[in-house]
């Protein structure tokens, strides 16, 4: 298995199936995770976030569009989706479901994962959940609070 089939295996068992025992398989001991908005440390952190988002999401679903691989690296771009139902790290139940895109690139050393850096738009996600305002809402509001203050 190349490091594309276990990209697409790690992103079905894990964030589809829950299965938490496959980040031991894939993940070096050592590994370093770098997610500019939740924290994980190491792979006791990776299986305790993935935990959680499935706890607040029971529908939550990862499909992997294309895995890139060049020399030691991978690199996979995916789309995600779920429905708040449950609090997760602050963000509140609303009920909204949301679809969200995101890049996911691994450094590997032989068959397992050394060090994996994400990045993700959590800010369309939290628009569609309905936790902070869209653009257009955001700038309405901004406008009335300008004519506001003119009088």
């Amino acid at each position: 298995m190349d490091h594309k089939d276990i990209i697409r295996k790690l992103t079905d068992e894990l964030w589809n199936k829950g299965n938490l025992e496959i980040c031991d398989d894939v993940f070096a001991s050592n590994c370093s995770f770098h997610d500019p908005s939740f924290p994980i440390d190491g792979i006791a952190g990776m299986k305790q976030q993935v935990s959680e988002l499935r706890a607040a999401q029971p529908d939550l679903h990862m499909d992997v569009q294309e895995v890139l691989m060049d020399g030691d690296l991978t690199c996979a771009r995916w789309t995600c989706g779920g429905t708040a139902r449950n609090e997760f790290r602050g963000i509140p139940p609303t009920g909204k479901s949301y679809v969200m895109t995101g890049l996911i690139m691994d450094k590997w050393e032989g068959d397992r994962i050394v060090e994996e850096w994400v990045n993700y738009d959590l800010l369309g996600a939290l628009t569609q959940l309905g936790v902070i305002p869209s653009m257009e809402e955001a700038a309405q509001a901004a406008g009335k609070q300008k004519s506001g203050m003119a009088g």
